[in-house]
C-alpha cells in the first residue's frame, strides 16, 4: 500500500476515490491527529488515505525499514484504502513550488472531498512546531489550491476538494468542530502505538499513551463526549439550522 515516489498512468487508473485524504509530515503524525475520524469515516462506508510528506527516516528510533513495516501495520488498523508517500527528505519539507505540485497530483489522484493538514502556525521547536509540520500546513494549502488550476502541470484532471480542514492546534486554539471518537479510541490508539520505534512498547512507556489519552479527554469534555478530536478551518462553515448544533450539547447546572 505504500509507495516511495512517482505516479504512473496506471497508478492514476488504479487509485481509489477517496473522501477523506490526510497529508501527514512522518510516518504517525496522520495516526496522531486524525485517527479516530478516519476510523469512524471508514465505519461509516468512506473511503479514507493518508500521504506522508516523508517516511521519517531522520527519527532517532527505528530504521527506514521498521518505520516501513510500523507505517503499513497503521495503516492495516485503520483500514486505509489509500497510503503512499511523496518522498520528500525527513526534516526537508519546504513550501516550494515543486513541493505544490507533488501534493496536487496527489489529490488529482485521489479526489478526495475533504483534506486534512497539519495546522501551520505553530511555535517552532520539538513536537507540534517541527518544520516539517508547520511547512506541510503550507505547502498543501497551496497544493490544495494549485489541484483545481487547469493550466499549471500538473497530471490527471483538476480537481477542487470541497474543504481543507486543519489538526494538531497549538494550546489555547479554540476549534472549529470536535469529533466524538470515544467509540473508536481503542483502535486509534492502537494505530499510534503501533509505531514502537517511535513511542515504544505501550508496556514499557504508557506515559505516552497518556498523553494522547489527555488530549483526546481533553476535547471530548468539551462536547460532553469521552474521547474526541478537534480541527480548525480557515473558512466559514455552513449550518442551514442553527438548532442542529445543540441537540448533542449537555445543559450544565
Amino acid at each position: 500500500m505504500t509507495r516511495k515516489r512517482g505516479t504512473s498512468k496506471d497508478d492514476f487508473a488504479s487509485a481509489p476515490k477517496l473522501d477523506i485524504l490526510v497529508f501527514g509530515p512522518h510516518p504517525d503524525d496522520a495516526e496522531i491527529g486524525t485517527g479516530g475520524i478516519l476510523l469512524k469515516a471508514k465505519a461509516a462506508g468512506y473511503k479514507t488515505g493518508i500521504i506522508d510528506m516523508t517516511e521519517g527516516e531522520m527519527a532517532t528510533g527505528g530504521t527506514l525499514a521498521i518505520r516501513r513495516k510500523e507505517t503499513l501495520a497503521a495503516a492495516k488498523i485503520l483500514s486505509l484504502d489509500a497510503r503512499e508517500t511523496l518522498g520528500i527528505p525527513d526534516c526537508q519539507v519546504e513550501d516550494t513550488y515543486e513541493n505544490r505540485l507533488k501534493v496536487a497530483t496527489a489529490i488529482r489522484k485521489y479526489r478526495p472531498e475533504l483534506v486534512f493538514a497539519p495546522y501551520y502556525i505553530t511555535p517552532p521547536g520539538r513536537g507540534l512546531g517541527h518544520s516539517d509540520h508547520q511547512k506541510t500546513g503550507y505547502v498543501v494549502s497551496h497544493g490544495y489550491n494549485f489541484a483545481h488550476l487547469k493550466k499549471l502541470p500538473v497530471q490527471g484532471e483538476p480537481h477542487q476538494a470541497r474543504a481543507l480542514y486543519y489538526y494538531f492546534l497549538p494550546p489555547g486554539m479554540v476549534p472549529t468542530f470536535i469529533v466524538d471518537v470515544t467509540d473508536f479510541y481503542e483502535e486509534w490508539m492502537a494505530s499510534i502505538m503501533v509505531h514502537e520505534s517511535q513511542f515504544g512498547e505501550l508496556r514499557g512507556n504508557q506515559g505516552v499513551r497518556d498523553f494522547f489519552d489527555a488530549f483526546a479527554r481533553q476535547w471530548g469534555r468539551m462536547i460532553g463526549a469521552k474521547y474526541a478530536q478537534a480541527f480548525f478551518s480557515t473558512s466559514p462553515l455552513r449550518i442551514d439550522n442553527p438548532l442542529d448544533l445543540v441537540k448533542t450539547v449537555r445543559t450544565r447546572i
